[in-house]
């Protein structure tokens, strides 16, 4: 039980306290958690309101550390710079509900 509740307690200090960020290059993703992956790891990048995810091949959900979302002041330019990079890189965008894990 106790174990459980740490658990619960650390997600959501980790929610309420990181800041996300994922960096678009040419042809490459870095992730909150500064991983880079290549454009052809990436399956398609799915949206759900103000939630961006890019999934990767062969998983059938998006990890944590490439979903994130913009602040409302900057939504409209950061989604039009995900919408260029993924017309860049040929990656289909699809609105629709996605899970995400840790």
């Amino acid at each position: 039980m106790t174990f459980i509740l740490g658990y619960i307690i650390f997600l959501i200090y980790h929610l309420s306290f990181t800041k996300p960020s994922i960096t678009l290059e040419s042809d490459h993703v870095i992730s909150t958690q500064l991983q880079k992956y290549d454009a052809s790891q990436i399956e398609c990048i799915y949206m759900n309101y103000r939630r961006i995810g890019f999934k990767r091949y062969g998983k059938r959900i998006v990890p944590m550390d490439l979903c994130f979302y913009f602040k409302g002041d900057q939504e409209a330019a950061g989604v039009e710079a995900v919408r260029e990079w993924a017309a860049r890189n040929d990656k289909e965008i699809k609105h629709k509900f996605f899970q995400t894990w840790m």
